[in-house]
């Protein structure tokens, strides 16, 4: 037979002409064709070499992996050699004739000879670097030489008394077996050729490669596995063991290679035995059952071997196991280290809890074994270990057992018995048994407020209120008398027993402004907030409604609550003291706030809303009055492009081409809306076509000096006297009112007592009429030029004469003013009233009395005919039954 093999490769010639190789591990098949006779094989960790009659081709390994099957022709030696053994290294190709031993290169040259004094029978390639390698010789006369490819002279090992027949060193090459030819095998001692031992009936014999101290080897159809100095494992094989890889064995039986599961509990168990538990572990590694490896785990726990069980139960993944000897190494090295406790862990987790116990207690730790009973709720085995003064706490843990197993009625009356009220009443509120709750609420004594609170407490949620007020007036607890109320939302029963104990009142009327918040009742809640003393928290719910309204662009909504915020500011002012200056400033901002997103609401719903029922000129006005007060801040939500763009639209319908063209320039540095990119696009380049100029209707006259002002000038107010310009809110047309005031010894009832006195000389105040039988005549008497206060004087002596200075009357002056044609802004102190003339008495202007907003007459009633009550305020005329009301009055 022609073969050859090498670790875990084994190659053969099969129809003479094909080289069949052979991976022993991963059972993968090569095949080369050579197409001519194979004389010998020869076969290496990365080289094949093949003798063919003519030649010898050299073959190697595509890659280095272990695992690779693919080889390429590498050199050709084309000599015919005659030859008995055949053997090749990593450079070098060997050739045996006999008792000659030659080297060459793989280009045919020959480098080396060893000459012997009798055949060689067996040659065994032990490795080495590479021009290095060693090999082991078995002559005919019993000795065994070692060969080094870069060493001229050999080196004898061992002599036997027959001739070898097989041999084999171990994995770090400390031992050597020799099999002779009559079956004895011997293990010698490689450094000094010492005899370890020998066996009888041997034909092969194989060192294991990854286990240094095992060794198989057959005969007498047996494979026997031996392990150092122990008796070796034999079991029946037909054929002769030729490697040895871990837990495999490979068998030659005739022309067939077979790989076989090497049987190694029989060796671990010997090491066991003999204590020996790191070598046991290392013959596990090689292979063993997973019923092995419990064995050595739990043998080399009881003998304390923690290392070895360490590793052991990581291969099982026992997590328990690997936690317990954790716990032990943590108490070795904390110096705590008991024998009999540490054994005692070992044999509980075993499940032998009694012998566990019996350490326990010797040990003087019967704490450990009442723990081990409790937790595997053996509660009569821990009674044995029970002191007197621990009854309640076994109690209370088989309490918490039977809770955990669903038993809750028995762990509630467990707890009831050992005074546990805490668990019993969680136990209660889990399964919701409030009976159970008012039960045991009765049965408690009044000192135990903690756990009678706590009934109440859970009472409360399961919605029991009855019961729970019940416990509340036994404990006396007015405090929470009025929280249960308020927490139910029975605000009559709250209010009730705050009439009676003021000092609640924070307790209820912040809740219940909070309630009024949450059911959409603000201006009640606001009221609420402040009766509790919590200015701030009104003004908090308030603030967060404005953000919250401009956000959804409910900007109508904005303005209302900004109103009211202004409002409020203006009632805390009358008690602020230094801080009044203040107060009337927040009032101001806030009021602005307030007109600009009132106003500011037509135009948005005039971009998004398919359709508007505002005519140009009012959408014009309106615009126009947001660009002057958008100026200097831009308040939140508020858009530039919706001003611009519809005061530009407005405009150009209108005519103002001038003004249209400048809105359209300020656009281009804004961020266009994509759905109105192609309209502002179209408009920009249609306005360029019209002349550059504004339509003079357009342009805003002052009642009182009568000048016309450009449509864009940055101020509401005249540019001549500055006159502030009064908007009729709801067209923002500029109405014709002036404001006056009064002198300062006149107070505010005196005046309004003057206005409303009639005068006859009111009619024909400034001449005297005379009729004669031939003439009638028309006398101009005590005609001054500054007679009418109403009428503007400038003064061109001073550059300052633009500057607004405001009319003042006197007591003739208001006794001659006509009663309709005077409207009076009523405030509430600290401001003060205004009185206003209009000076076009046929067109008749109105105030709302709430909020001091002018309007048309015509608009306000269609206003109060579509609404009910103010566009702006939201208040009814209605309403309102006394001048001068408060502001809660108003709002409430």
């Amino acid at each position: 037979m022609v073969h050859g093999l090498h670790r875990e490769r084994y190659a053969y010639r099969e129809n003479m002409t094909d080289i069949i190789i052979q991976h022993l591990i991963t059972e993968q098949k090569v095949r080369i064709k050579c197409r001519d006779l194979i004389k010998k094989i020869a076969i290496y960790t990365d080289r094949l070499a093949v003798q063919l009659p003519e030649r010898v081709v050299i073959y190697e390994l595509y890659s280095k992996d272990t695992n690779d099957m693919h080889y390429r022709a590498k050199e050709k030696i084309p000599q015919k050699l005659e030859c008995s053994l055949l053997v090749i290294c990593t450079n070098h190709l060997i050739i045996c004739q006999e008792k000659m031993l030659q080297s060459m290169f793989f280009s045919g040259d020959k480098e080396k000879q060893w000459t012997f004094d009798s055949p060689i029978r067996y040659i065994k390639n032990i490795g080495g670097p590479p021009g290095k390698e060693g090999l082991l010789l078995g002559l005919k006369n019993g000795q065994v030489w070692e060969v080094h490819l870069d060493n001229i002279h050999p080196l004898l090992k061992v002599r036997v008394n027959d001739g070898v027949r097989c041999l084999d060193m171990s994995q770090k090459k400390e031992k050597l077996a020799v099999v002779d030819e009559t079956g004895l095998l011997q293990v010698f001692k490689a450094k000094n050729g010492e005899l370890c031992f020998q066996e009888n009936n041997a034909n092969s014999v194989a060192f294991n490669n990854l286990y240094e101290e095992m060794l198989a080897f057959s005969g007498a159809n047996a494979l026997s596995i031996k392990v150092m100095d122990f008796p070796a494992h034999v079991q029946k094989l037909n054929g002769f063991v030729v490697g040895v890889s871990g837990s495999k064995v490979f068998c030659l039986n005739d022309s067939n290679m077979t790989t076989l599961e090497l049987p190694l509990s029989s060796p671990m168990y010997q090491f066991i035995e003999k204590n020996m538990f790191t070598e046991a572990y290392r013959i596990a590694c090689l292979g063993v059952t997973d019923g092995d490896w419990e064995e050595l785990a739990h043998s080399a726990l009881e003998k304390m071997d923690f290392e070895v069980a360490r590793l052991s139960f990581i291969k099982l993944q026992d997590f328990n196991y690997l936690e317990l000897i954790q716990e032990v190494q943590d108490q070795q090295q904390k110096g705590s280290y008991n024998k009999d406790v540490i054994v005692g862990d070992i044999l509980a987790m075993k499940g032998k809890l009694k012998e566990a116990a019996r350490l326990f207690q010797k040990s003087g730790q019967g704490g450990k074994a009442l723990t081990m009973y409790t937790d595997l709720r053996m509660f009569d085995e821990a009674q044995d270990f029970l002191g007197s003064k621990d009854n309640n706490e076994l109690i209370k843990q088989k309490a918490d057992w039977a809770r955990n197993i669903n038993e809750h009625k028995a762990a509630a009356d467990m707890y009831v018995s050992i005074g546990d009220f805490a668990s019993a009443i969680e136990v209660y509120t889990e399964k919701g048994w409030s009976d159970q709750l008012v039960d045991l609420s009765r049965r408690l004594d009044k000192s135990d407020k903690a756990s009678l609170n706590s009934i109440a407490q859970h009472l409360k949620n399961m919605g029991q209120a009855a019961s729970a007020a019940e416990i509340y007036r036994r404990l006396g607890d007015s405090a929470a008398m009025v929280q249960l109320h308020v927490d139910a939302n029975e605000w009559a029963q709250a209010f009730a027993i705050v009439e009676d104990q003021p000092e609640y009142n924070a307790i209820v009327y912040v809740p219940y402004a909070q309630w009024l918040a949450e059911n959409d009742r603000f201006v009640q809640a606001q009221k609420a907030f402040h009766k509790a003393g919590k200015s701030e928290e009104a003004f908090k719910v308030f603030q967060q409604l404005t953000t919250n309204a401009v956000s959804e662009c409910r900007f109508d909504d904005a303005s209302f609550y900004y109103w009211i915020i202004s409002r409020q500011y203006l009632d805390l002012s009358k008690d602020s003291g230094n801080k009044l200056g203040w107060y009337l400033q927040k009032f101001r901002d806030n009021e602005l706030l307030a007109q600009i997103y009132y106003a500011y609401n037509t135009i948005h719903k005039y971009l998004e809303e398919p359709f508007t029922s505002y005519m140009p000129e009012a959408l014009f006005n309106i615009s126009k009055f947001l660009l002057v007060e958008t100026a200097k801040q831009k308040p939140q939500g508020v858009s530039l492009f919706a001003i611009y763009f519809t005061l530009a639209k407005q405009a150009r319908k209108l005519g103002a081409n001038k003004l249209a063209k400048q809105m359209f320039d300020k656009i281009t540095n804004l961020k266009v809306p994509k759905k109105f990119e192609e309209q502002v696009e179209i408009a920009t380049i249609a306005c360029k076509a019209r002349p550059y100029n504004d339509s003079e209707e357009l342009l805003p006259m002052c009642y009182r000096c009568s000048t016309y002002n450009p449509l864009i000038s940055g101020v509401n107010s005249c540019i001549n006297c500055g006159q502030p310009f009064i908007f009729s809110f709801v067209s923002f047309e500029l109405l014709p009112l002036i404001e006056f005031t009064l002198e300062e010894d006149i107070s505010y009832e005196e005046a309004l007592r003057l206005i409303d006195t009639p005068s006859t000389s009111k009619e024909n105040e400034g001449f005297t009429e005379s009729i004669e039988q031939d003439q009638q005549t028309l006398q101009l008497s005590n005609f001054e030029e500054d007679s009418d206060p109403f009428v503007f004087k400038p003064d061109f002596n001073q550059e300052e004469n633009k500057q607004y200075k405001p009319i003042i009357l006197n007591r003739k002056q208001l006794l001659m003013l006509e009663t309709e044609t005077v409207l009076v802004c009523k405030w509430n102190s600290p401001l003060p009233f205004q009185f206003f003339k209009n000076i076009l008495p046929e067109l008749h202007v109105t105030l709302c009395h709430s909020c001091f907003k002018a309007f048309h007459v015509d608009d306000f009633e269609l206003q109060l005919l579509q609404k009910g009550f103010c566009p702006f305020c939201r208040v009814s005329p209605d309403s309102i039954e006394t001048e001068g009301a408060t502001a809660d009055e108003l709002m409430f």
